[in-house]
This record gives C-alpha cells, structure tokens and sequence, in this order.
C-alpha cells in the first residue's frame, strides 16, 4: 500500500474476541487503561509520542452491518511522516474502516480492504501545521468514496462496491490494525491532538456536516458529546487550546 506497509493477514485475536467486557470495551491483557462516556466539547485527546501502546478505543453504537457511513473528526500534528487517525478492525479484514494520512499530502481511505487515495491541494496561508478537519463518506451501492479536507471537497472516487461492513469492530484512533485489534506500527502512529470525533450510518449531505456535528442530529454512531472511549497508554485528556 502506498506509504506504509502493508497489512499482515488476518490473525485470530483470542484475548480480544473472548474478553470484551459486556457494558465497556476492554482489553484484559492491555496495560491499564481509563475508560468512559461523557461530553468531551472543549477537550481533546492528547496523542503524546510515537508508540505502539498509545491509541482511544471507540465502541460505535452498531445495529446492523453498515452500507453507508460519514465519519469526521478534527486533528492537529506536526508528523513529517505518514500516519493513522481512524482504524476500525474485523476479524475477517483488518482494514475494514481505515483513514490514514500519507505524508505529505495525501488521504488514504480503506473500505473492506480494498483502499484509494486523495491528493489533498497544498495550504495556502504560509501556516506549517494548524487544526484540520478531515471527513470522508461511502456508500455501497456506487462504492463511492467522498473526501473533505478543511471543508473543500476532493474529487470523488468509488471503492469496496457491494460491501457491508461487520458489526465486530474493534475502533482504534492513533493507531493503524495490521490484525483484529492489535499488530500495531509505532512508524504509522499518530502523534499530536485530536477532537470532534463523530460518525453516522449514513452519507450525511456537506451542507448540513457542520450543523449536525454541533447538534448531533442524527444520533451519530460516534458523537464526541456522549463518546463511549478506552483510553490506553498515555493518551490523556486536555482542554482545547484552539
């Protein structure tokens, strides 16, 4: 894959697959970890260092095998080198849900396995690194893929028609899965902040992204106001500085 190596196969997870705690997602073989659900407006995951031990497990709130989904969130980093923001892992395919930047402009989207990139227009304002916010979208029936960055959207491109992703996902941020829930690469670690995590079950229209995300109608699968989060590592909650 461009930019980073490529996923191993799929592995059994045994520690993972036979040990989610039932009301809160926890790995009992991990280092201890601080878990919760509460609003997280103002506030940011701080991402401290490069590692293969720091990430926030998510735990979406998944009925049924998703066909369409919209996920945004807002990140800040000065990493010269390519890098995971979202990974969300099945046991069948480890890039079930992927959105990875491929340093120094590129956005990498990953559907069922199968992944395409975006060239993202250089900044205009002089500024070397600044809070971005980066949402991408996709749809089964077309496999169309729609990227935005900064609010600008990038051309559209189709992937993974046909699919439907699992329920049995394992949600990381920072981090990329090379197996269900583990297999991590401290070189496509992410390291900096990030906030305004939020992800729908559905394509949600760019005129109306901002006002959902600040009212979070429709109840998204992920809604940074409510997040059900498991942090591991050194991960650690902040007030914003934006």
């Amino acid at each position: 894959m461009e930019g980073k190596p490529s996923g191993t196969p799929m592995q059994s997870n045994k520690f993972l697959a036979g040990e989610l705690c039932e009301e809160v997602l926890c790995l009992v073989e991990a280092p201890p970890c601080l878990s919760g659900k509460s609003g997280l407006d103002g506030k940011v995951f701080v991402f401290p260092k490069p590692s293969a031990t720091d990430y926030v497990l998510l735990k979406p709130a998944i009925q049924a095998p998703l066909q369409r989904l919209t996920l945004c969130l807002d990140f800040f980093t000065d990493l010269d080198r390519s890098f995971s923001l979202f990974s969300a892992a099945s046991a069948q395919q480890d890039n079930e849900i992927l959105f990875f930047i491929i340093f120094p402009n590129k956005y990498e989207v990953c559907v069922g396995g199968s992944c395409i990139t975006f060239l993202v227009p250089k900044a205009t304002d002089g500024s070397s690194s600044h809070w971005e916010t980066a949402c991408m979208a996709w749809e089964s029936t077309t496999g169309i893929v729609q990227v935005w960055a900064n609010g600008q959207p990038l051309p559209r491109k189709a992937v993974a028609r046909g699919h439907q992703i699992p329920r049995d996902l394992v949600v990381m941020l920072g981090q990329e899965q090379d197996s269900y829930g583990g297999s991590l690469d401290t070189r496509q670690s992410f390291v900096g902040e990030m906030a305004e995590v939020y992800m729908w079950d559905t394509v949600v229209p760019p005129d109306q992204l901002r006002r959902i995300r600040r009212y979070g109608v429709p109840a998204p699968l992920l809604d940074w106001a409510a997040l059900k989060y498991e942090i591991k590592g050194q991960v650690s909650i902040e007030r914003t500085l934006k």
